[in-house]
């Protein structure tokens, strides 16, 4: 008996319900067919979920394939066969409404209508490297690197990473900070560190005026994941943009059509391209 048989047998003997069995035991064989054998790690559900996606396959339809496999490899596990936990993972979440998002005309028109320096510049670069608003109001002037347009930010959990950031951004941050070369990059009226509901009431009181619209600064963040999608950016370098842990976290921006993988950074920019 090989191992696909024995876990049928297996679901048959704790499962009660004849679609899950047979569901779990089609998901089973189709990733074994996909993987072509069962000794598999992280980064081998990742490109699974990735190629679900790619022909597809629905938030819900990918969760159920990741229950099965999770069975299929506890099941594997307490057989003694090999052991690998699947449990941790992250499942793909309920369908959600997608998040708001600006269209580039409305991009470029919040962009060109804001006239105070130092909020031009918040607003830059919150869409330019699409940074979570914690990330940029920790954000140093020793973490700028204009010599190769990247700026050095701590993700969730502590995490640093260089994240890249246009021309046209760093132009703006040159003439806000002036002659400054150390501290907080935003600073308030006091010469403090701008503080997140500060940023979170600039982004919004701008984009009243301008867009007659009431955003956050996340909107710019998805703003910004959506555009770099739509103009043919690979998910995978999307997810290590965005600093999501997983891939599944970078599902919600596929509601739009991907294009060819296009490498350079300036090429996916839309901003860019209207220069």
């Amino acid at each position: 008996m090989d191992i696909l048989d024995k876990f049928l047998n297996f679901l048959q003997n704790n499962y009660q319900s004849k679609y899950t069995i047979n569901a779990y035991y089609i998901d089973v064989c189709q990733f074994i067919d996909y993987k072509k054998t069962y000794v598999i790690n992280e980064n081998d559900i990742n490109a699974y979920v990735l190629f679900l996606n790619k022909n597809k396959k629905s938030p819900s339809t990918i969760k159920r394939k990741l229950s099965a496999l999770s069975v299929f490899y506890d099941f594997l596990k307490k057989s003694g066969i090999y052991n690998f936990d699947l449990k941790g993972l992250v499942r793909p979440k309920s369908p959600k409404p997608l998040p708001k998002f600006l269209d580039i005309d409305e991009t470029l028109s919040f962009l060109e209508n804001v006239s105070s320096l130092r909020d031009k510049a918040i607003i830059s670069l919150l869409y330019s490297s699409a940074l979570r608003v914690s990330e940029l109001v920790n954000l140093n002037i020793e973490d700028i690197n204009f010599s190769n347009n990247t700026i050095l930010i701590t993700r969730k959990g502590n995490k640093q990473m260089s994240v890249p950031v246009s021309p046209k951004t760093l132009n703006i941050l040159k003439k806000y900070l002036g002659n400054r070369q150390k501290g907080s990059v935003f600073l308030n009226k006091f010469g403090k560190r701008l503080s997140q509901r500060s940023i979170e009431n600039i982004v919004k009181k701008h984009a009243k005026k301008t867009l007659l619209k009431d955003i956050s600064p996340h909107t710019l963040r998805h703003s910004r994941a959506t555009h770099l999608l739509n103009n043919g950016m690979d998910l995978r370098i999307l997810q290590r943009f965005l600093g999501h842990s997983s891939i599944l976290a970078t599902q919600i921006y596929t509601h739009l059509s991907l294009q060819d993988l296009i490498k350079a950074y300036d090429t996916f920019h839309p901003l860019n391209k209207k220069d």
